[in-house]
């Protein structure tokens, strides 16, 4: 049992965890429209000036003088307006996809089967930021060009430029466009910088480490993240020569991938201010371009060819896609032991236990009760490993007072102790080992699984959000992080003393570690540590009960020596 002094630490740590929480609130109010969508689709405008959207936040400039990271600059004023804008859409059950004159590229891409914070159509690269797939460094055939933009087909898109520049985009039975660009002699330089788009928040307080580009690239798995882009922007080096089968921009859920045929041969990157008002909190997104190698044909002019995946990040799509596309969900590769093996198999066995049952929360208990009986055995023998330490604390504590005065001394004797009656004093950290590399996984596929963004179960109206049920003075009252620190108190209750008592009065305060860590993190994650500590729990009770009448006395002394 926790003394008076310990007990009082720990109601002021979850003291303070409520006042902070009151004034993190107070000081950064949620949002009630999500930050990604800034405006829905206009009606096309009469003139350049009228789609100006905020400047962008330390825009990374191109080796052809413009800048990705911000829209398209206004003329001057005596330059003659652009004409106005043309918008082709192509569409199918999964998204609807706006062209735009202007750039000749991607206006927005909505996601017809997934809902932003505000229930309205999930929205990419919305209307107000540099179209996805335009050219930077292109003369004439820029973001800030006009290009003649007309439907083939039902499928097919062709954007012309004045200086002869085609692009054509078809749009697949998914998330893919597939696209190919041709260039006359006179244009083609020997790579061309595409536009990826610009990834925004897909929720309210999305941390901005959320917000990456990544790249594969020599079976090496890179990324950027917004704090990294925004400082290496600041450092002066927005660009980086690099030989990656695919580049993408990403937040939580979503992302834009372009995949080149031959390998992309660098990335320029930049932040973008989101921020639909001068006041605080200053929202930021991520974009980047793609520099693409052409191919020359006999008559001198060149082309390229690329796909692009705008959707959600959905481990089958993106594989199916192949150059190893799955890694930027980031839960590591196949030989990433720690995260990448259990990664994915934690996906397929969600998908499994959801297709027996289409509940993610009940997918969730499932997985998480097949995990607690492969680990059983493991818990059962760190159990009776501490069990039978505990036996010879009196030996332990005397071995302490003796050699109070002599740490060195006392290491020698315990060691000889632990030694001479084959004590192992880890045993109670292996079950922690064991299913670390499993927390972590579990971690990184809940975080990233677009399933479970407004998935429901009992009390949990979006397992991807924390489980408040109301809030108190600010403060979201959270049930299973509660509950969470609650069952680990109980089982450090329960569990076989042994070791230094100091240790034993530290560990006490990992509950309430655990709660700070916990209290804001998706249900999902929750509902598996929380359900699988109360397992823990149920175990350790049961193993207890059955060792009562195991009371065999330890030695009366150390080991080798008499009284």
């Amino acid at each position: 049992m926790m003394d008076k002094k310990t007990i009082l630490i720990v109601v002021g740590c979850i003291i303070a965890l409520i006042a902070s929480q009151a004034v993190i609130n107070k000081m950064y109010p949620p949002k009630p429209k999500p930050l990604h969508r800034l405006a829905a689709p206009a009606a096309p405008a009469t003139n350049a000036t009228n789609a100006v959207p905020p400047p962008a936040e330390a825009p990374a400039p191109t080796p052809g003088g413009q800048t990705i990271g911000s829209a398209p600059p206004a003329p001057a004023q005596s330059e003659q307006p652009r004409s106005p804008e043309q918008i082709v859409t192509l569409n199918n059950e999964f998204m609807r996809v706006d062209f735009t004159s202007w750039g000749g590229g991607v206006r927005s891409v909505e996601l017809l089967q997934h809902k932003g914070n505000s229930n309205e159509v999930e929205t990419l690269n919305g209307a107000g930021l540099v179209p996805a797939l335009c050219l930077v460094g292109v003369a004439g055939a820029g973001s800030n060009d006009v290009f003649a933009v007309q439907a083939v087909d039902a499928k097919t898109v062709q954007s012309r430029s004045a200086s002869g520049l085609v692009k054509t985009f078809t749009l697949g039975n998914d998330y893919l466009i597939a696209a190919n660009i041709r260039m006359p002699a006179t244009l083609a330089p020997s790579a061309v910088s595409v536009v990826i788009g610009t990834a925004a928040p897909a929720q309210s307080r999305e941390i901005p480490s959320y917000l990456v580009v990544d790249w594969e690239g020599a079976s090496k798995f890179r990324n950027r993240t917004l704090p990294r882009v925004a400082d290496r922007v600041k450092a002066g080096k927005p660009h980086e020569d690099i030989s990656a089968g695919w580049i993408a921009v990403k937040s939580q859920y979503f992302t834009m991938v372009l995949s080149p045929t031959n390998n992309v041969t660098g990335v320029t990157y930049g932040t973008v201010d989101l921020s639909p008002t001068d006041r605080p909190p200053v929202v930021r997104g991520v974009t980047a371009a793609a520099d693409v190698p052409l191919t020359r044909g006999a008559d001198g002019s060149a082309s390229c060819a690329f796909t692009w995946y705008a959707g959600p990040k959905d481990y089958n799509r993106l594989a199916a896609l192949g150059k190893h596309q799955e890694e930027l969900m980031d839960f590591g590769t196949p030989m990433d032991f720690y995260s990448g093996l259990f990664g994915v198999m934690l996906v397929h066995s969600l998908n499994f236990f959801y297709r027996l049952i289409p509940n993610y929360g009940v997918a969730i208990v499932l997985v998480t009760i097949a995990l607690k009986i492969i680990f059983w055995p493991i818990q059962a023998k760190s159990i009776q490993s501490m069990k039978a330490m505990q036996k010879f604390q009196p030996l332990m504590n005397k071995l302490r007072e003796k050699y109070k005065d002599d740490p060195q001394k006392l290491n020698t004797e315990m060691m000889k102790l632990y030694k001479e009656h084959k004590i192992n004093p880890f045993s109670g950290c292996l079950p922690m080992l064991v299913q670390l590399p499993v927390l972590i996984a579990f971690y990184r596929v809940l975080l990233n699984a677009i399933a479970l963004r407004g998935a429901s179960f009992l009390w949990i109206h979006d397992l991807s959000q924390p489980d408040t049920i109301f809030s108190v003075a600010g403060l979201p009252i959270n049930p299973l992080p509660l509950a969470m620190t609650a069952g680990t108190f109980f089982q450090q209750k329960l569990t076989p003393t042994g070791g230094d008592p100091q240790q034993q009065k530290m560990m006490m305060f990992m509950p309430v570690m655990m709660l700070f860590f916990f209290y804001k993190l998706a249900a999902g994650l929750t509902l598996y540590y929380t359900l699988q500590q109360l397992l823990s729990v149920l175990q350790q009770w049961h193993s207890m009960r059955q060792r009562r009448d195991d009371a065999t006395p330890a030695p009366a002394f150390p080991a080798g020596k008499g009284k």
